[in-house]
């Protein structure tokens, strides 16, 4: 999802402020992958000892 918001002149876009946004967005999107990736994995390995 890539909704762009009309520029204002009361609110100006800062292009840290989107980088910083778009970083985050990729972590958290990172982070929920590895736990619903290796959550599986590490109960399998719970119960089977």
């Amino acid at each position: 999802m890539n909704a762009q918001i009309p520029c204002s002149p009361k609110y100006p876009i800062n292009r840290w402020a989107l980088r910083v946004q778009d970083a985050l967005m990729v972590s958290a999107f990172g982070i929920w992958s590895v736990v619903l990736g290796l959550s599986p994995i590490l109960i399998f390995h719970a119960l089977a000892s």
